[in-house]
């Protein structure tokens, strides 16, 4: 082998582990808890690479899902991030003392939804959700944000409250499913959108899983109940009314394909 070419081999290994590497030597802010079946990520200043479970996540990380792909995400302070097909977002702001439990956490979604269930950091200040048309506060909830088309939507499921920013206007609810747009608030979630954002982010429920769409997050409960949220709340049907309906997501975000089973919906 030539010098010259020993040296070219040398500089393509070099540059190859160097993309490898960067993750590492970024600050780790989380990794993933889960990923189905493709994830991908690309770290600041290195290559697009295959997330799996348990990759280390670093800050102003782009984190994509494939068309199928489904994922969750679990920050430091045990904030989890859930993320439905053909969703993207930047990791771009995470500070977190264990110590004294303080911090902040900001996440910005491109296209996609999200469902946030706070940890540590956002019981003291919100959690942020950036999109391109609205910024929203989190704080001590968990709540869904879509974005797609050039809107956005925001449901809290329970804790504090839930905010939205629109150009120096503030909105905030802490009615369990209610929904904030870039207009304030539209009323609260009937349980057929509920079900079709859930059915976005978690696909089709498991069998045995209790009865109806109840807001994606808990553990597992017994037959005839309703999941429960993160503080325990059981689901209720009457805190949902009619008021946003599955059709105002035509409406909101544009034309989705849409089966009649909405468990297989996603985002085009």
């Amino acid at each position: 082998m030539t010098g010259r070419m020993t040296l070219r081999v040398f500089a393509t290994a070099l540059g190859l582990s160097a993309a490898l590497i960067v993750p590492a030597m970024a600050q780790q802010i989380g990794t993933v808890a889960s990923s189905e079946p493709t994830l991908r990520g690309t770290p600041p200043g290195g290559a697009t690479r295959t997330l799996g479970l348990g990759t280390a996540l670093v800050r102003d990380e782009t984190v994509a899902s494939s068309a199928t792909g489904r994922a969750q995400l679990m920050f430091l302070d045990q904030s989890t991030l859930s993320l439905a097909p053909n969703t993207t977002i930047v990791l771009d702001r995470f500070v977190f003392d264990p110590d004294r439990g303080t911090g902040e956490i900001g996440v910005g979604l491109t296209q996609g939804a999200l469902r946030f269930i706070g940890g540590t950091l956002s019981r003291n200040q919100p959690a942020t959700v950036t999109t391109p048309t609205a910024s929203i506060g989190i704080r001590g909830s968990t709540a869904l944000v879509l974005h797609n088309n050039g809107r956005t939507i925001a449901i809290f499921i329970a804790g504090s409250q839930l905010c939205i920013q629109v150009d120096g206007q503030q909105s905030c609810t802490s009615r369990q499913g209610g929904v904030l747009t870039e207009t304030g608030y539209a009323g609260q979630v009937s349980p057929e959108f509920l079900a079709f954002v859930l059915g976005l982010i978690d696909g089709a429920p498991l069998p045995g899983a209790g009865a109806g769409p109840g807001t994606g997050v808990g553990g597992p409960n017994p037959p005839g109940r309703g999941p429960v949220s993160t503080l325990g709340e059981e689901f209720d049907f009457d805190l949902f009314d009619d008021d946003f309906t599955i059709d105002d997501v035509f409406e909101w975000l544009g034309e989705i394909f849409f089966y009649e089973e909405c468990f297989e919906c996603s985002f085009d």
